[in-house]
């Protein structure tokens, strides 16, 4: 097995790679709107990881590190999660023990299926945005969101959240084929309002877009418009306008219900005659029709009620002619209860996923309808849960169906979305519970859905065009001479860009008494 360079590229007074597992989501994390932190279960999975690898890697005589960077470490790790989770054989991960010895076998297993990837929720921010001056406590709070990342010392938060840094982990070192670019909220400068200025604004988002695409010479990126019809509908309308007529048909609107203006005012629900449905009707005059609204974890400064996904049914049902992606699934809605997410599906549990697949119910829409459910930050906060991933995946797929579950992974908030994509590839929902709670089976054409068919089908992008288009494309070009140099698994050791204690959560928190945060 080939050395990688870069495990071994450190100067000798640095400090070396860290010993940990090449899942990140076992230490502490946060994405700016919760603080993850390690649970004893969480410790037991990664003690166990690292005596599984310190044995094989003695057996395969390489080093630790190298073992635990290697499509081999990422099936080891799979497997102790299985093992911790008490999964039946033919449930959760697909890791068998062959495939922590044996590369090609690994490597079948993690990187294998030749899969369109979506990621229909990916952000970064701008270096040089207005926020900077008339939103000082954004700018402020920025260090203190990413103290545990791979910010150098002294280095300015946004080298390390920047477009250059998104290019490199979303489509460098990842197996992401196309994404969504988006937003989050604040107020626009515009509207004359004191604290002002988005963290990244709509234009820079769309030329962003074009400039990724040119160097792609394919559609490798879409964007979202940032809206918050509660600060100002008039101007947010004329503002939609603005976008469609200067920048062409975006990738839909991005919306937050709980955002609650710094200046005065209260969230708001889809299906309010006053807000929500001026700015449907317009997104729909303007041949825009797909919504996509956070109903997932409260940000700060947010009014959780409005987090409540009952509006997202109604006005599905209401707006035939529109679609509606209910952006995190409703994780963290109703303090974080698991009772709602981890659990099979209780209509008298309004929390979590249960909130989203009640309005569902609620309005009778079944499966092949227009409203969406997205895993960004779901699927990464249930994937060391072998368990409960199956009940999260399972009820998605029973009752959205199929063909309405969208994959996202919140990256780069999260760095490289590529441990959720290998970890996904090799998941399954166990017979026992496909014949008890009546979730379907995990096979590849679903998993081939979810990955990004669904919302190839949303957008009207032919994946197989796309597809066929990345080899010779600049941005390949640069990966595979990135592979060559470093190696294709670079993001094992990364860590979430979030932080990484309770007391540096907590800074961030006391720092930001602002209007929004990413997410």
């Amino acid at each position: 097995m080939k050395k990688r360079k870069w495990l071994s590229m450190s100067k000798k007074t640095e400090p070396e790679l860290p010993l940990k597992p090449p899942i990140p989501f076992l230490e502490n994390y946060s994405n700016g709107e919760f603080f993850y932190e390690q649970t004893p279960r969480d410790r037991l999975i990664t003690k166990l990881i690292l005596e599984r690898a310190d044995e094989k890697s003695r057996k395969l005589g390489i080093d630790r590190r190298q073992f635990l960077a290697s499509t081999m470490g990422m099936v080891t790790s799979l497997g102790v999660i299985n093992t911790v989770s008490g999964c039946s054989s033919d449930g959760g991960f697909n890791a068998p023990d062959g495939g922590t010895m044996d590369c090609d076998q690994s490597r079948e297993l993690v990187s294998g299926g030749d899969y369109f990837i979506f990621d229909m929720q990916t952000h970064h921010v701008d270096p040089s945005g207005e926020y900077i001056e008339r939103n000082p406590l954004i700018a402020r709070g920025l260090p203190g969101l990413f103290p545990g990342g791979d910010c150098s010392e002294g280095m300015n938060t946004n080298d390390c959240l920047d477009f250059d840094n998104y290019i490199d982990l979303i489509f460098l070192e990842s197996d992401t084929t196309m994404a969504i670019l988006s937003g989050f909220p604040a107020s626009h400068c515009e509207t004359g309002a004191e604290t002002c200025g988005l963290i990244i604004e709509n234009d820079v988002m769309a030329m962003e877009r074009e400039q990724i695409n040119r160097a792609a010479d394919s559609q490798r990126m879409i964007n979202h418009c940032n809206v918050a019809p509660n600060d100002g509908l008039e101007f947010q309308l004329d503002h939609m306008q603005y976008i469609q007529e200067n920048f062409g048909v975006v990738g839909g609107w991005k919306l937050y219900t709980g955002w609650v203006p710094p200046d005065g005012g209260e969230g708001w629900f889809m299906d309010d005659p006053d807000v929500g449905i001026p700015m449907i009707e317009k997104g729909i005059e303007l041949g825009m029709p797909t919504f996509c609204v956070h109903k997932g974890p409260p940000l700060v400064q947010f009014d959780p009620v409005y987090n409540d996904s009952r509006d997202m049914g109604v006005v599905a049902k209401m707006f035939p002619e529109a679609n509606f992606v209910i952006y995190h699934s409703g994780l963290g809605f109703e303090e974080f209860s698991e009772g709602g997410t981890r659990e099979p599906y209780d209509p008298n549990v309004n929390a979590g996923v249960n909130n989203v697949i009640k309005t569902l119910e609620d309005n009778q829409l079944g499966h092949g309808s227009n409203l969406y459910a997205e895993l960004g930050s779901l699927w990464a906060s249930v994937m060391t849960d072998s368990m409960g991933a199956q009940h999260v995946i399972g009820k998605l797929l029973k009752y959205f169906g199929e063909d309405n579950v969208l994959w996202g992974s919140e990256c780069i908030w999260f760095a490289s979305p590529q441990p959720q994509i290998e970890a996904f590839k090799t998941f399954t929902i166990s017979q026992e519970f496909q014949e008890q709670y009546g979730y379907p089976e995990l096979t590849d054409e679903i998993r081939a859905k979810i990955f990004g068919l669904n919302a190839a089908r949303l957008y009207g992008i032919d994946p197989e065009e796309k597809r066929c288009q990345i080899d010779p494309m600049m941005l390949a070009t640069a990966k595979r001479q990135l592979d060559g140099e470093l190696g294709d698994r670079r993001w094992a050791f990364q860590k979430p860009l979030g932080p990484t204690t309770r007391r540096e959560f907590i800074q961030l928190v006391r720092k930001n008494r602002f209007e929004g945060k990413p997410g």
